[in-house]
């Protein structure tokens, strides 16, 4: 399909988009992530480091995913209509350097200039170049909505510890972010995303959510992402939750089960800095010696171009 030039606008400037894949158990799951749009290929890249495999291997198993535009900070555009992309993606077995995606790269350095200071940072380089070997995604576009505008982003302060309850966790966000993305799957299997606004009907043990308009998943597996960014690299927060849903129209009842991706120690990220790389040195030497694929050579020089062009 083609996508016109006012839609490509969006795809283009859109710094942080919502990108839902469908689990091994016929779930969804749905992640804050940056994405580089090819107009001349009418395709959409994204990565995925090596240490976080999960979504490119979640691809290969079923292709049907979403991509959701519908937080615009930082993008320079006015508000606007969210737009929902469904498609077919494809995660070829291959750990790709930045050269070997330049189109993806440059794109975000576009919509990220500081990231030409980090790379040719000497200490970011020493420490950070398994997060440099990506897996490749492309999402070809099969059908489009355009859909209402609805409050995104959300306050920064205070925080809640990381590996506090899920409804401890689940009732800040309440309250700390306008909305958040809903998804589930439609009647043919593809991920269905959207904006809504959701509350706690009194001490029930469940939310309720509203979408401005109506919703085209279906009952069953279902989650809700909640997150914010400060429209530059790296400063981003996210809570997602996994559930039911039930409902139909705009109106639906969702029952949180649980928040995937913890660790063992109930945390979603490492307790430091340096544990967090040592973890993804580890992570990432894990899918490689699995997957037989060596480490590739990054060219640091080349990656910093990127942000010259």
């Amino acid at each position: 399909m083609h996508i016109d030039i006012d839609l490509s606008d969006i795809l283009a400037k859109v710094k942080v988009l919502e990108f839902s894949t469908v689990t091994k158990s016929g779930g969804m799951n749905t992640r804050p992530m940056s994405g580089t749009w090819l107009p001349e290929r009418q395709r959409i890249v994204l990565t995925t480091p090596a240490a976080y495999p999960q979504k490119a291997l979640n691809v290969r198993r079923d292709g049907r995913v979403a991509v959701l535009y519908s937080d615009f900070t930082g993008s320079g555009l006015p508000p606007a209509r969210a737009v929902l992309v469904q498609g077919i993606a494809d995660a070829p077995d291959v750990v790709a350097a930045p050269q070997d995606l330049p189109d993806y790269w440059r794109g975000l350095f576009r919509k990220n200039p500081n990231l030409a200071a980090e790379v040719a940072d000497p200490q970011h380089r020493a420490t950070m170049d398994w997060y440099y070997w990506r897996l490749p995604i492309l999402v070809e576009p099969q059908r489009i909505d355009v859909l209402q505008p609805t409050a995104a982003g959300g306050a920064w302060e205070p925080t809640v510890p990381d590996g506090t309850p899920m409804w401890v966790q689940l009732t800040d966000a309440l309250t700390r972010y306008p909305s958040a993305v809903f998804t589930a799957q439609d009647e043919e299997g593809y991920p269905y995303s959207a904006r809504a606004y959701v509350s706690q009907p009194n001490t029930a043990p469940s939310l309720h959510v509203h979408t401005e308009q109506p919703f085209r998943g279906v009952r069953g597996p279902a989650n809700l992402l909640w997150h914010r960014h400060d429209g530059h690299s790296g400063e981003m927060a996210a809570l997602l939750v996994a559930g039911i849903a039930t409902g139909e129209g705009q109106d639906w009842t969702f029952t949180p089960e649980r928040m995937p991706g913890l660790l063992p120690s109930g945390r979603h990220e490492p307790a430091s800095f340096e544990e967090w790389i040592e973890d993804g040195r580890r992570r990432s030497a894990a899918y490689m010696e699995k997957s037989g694929i060596a480490a590739p050579t990054i060219d640091w020089a080349e990656l910093a171009s990127f942000g010259h062009q």
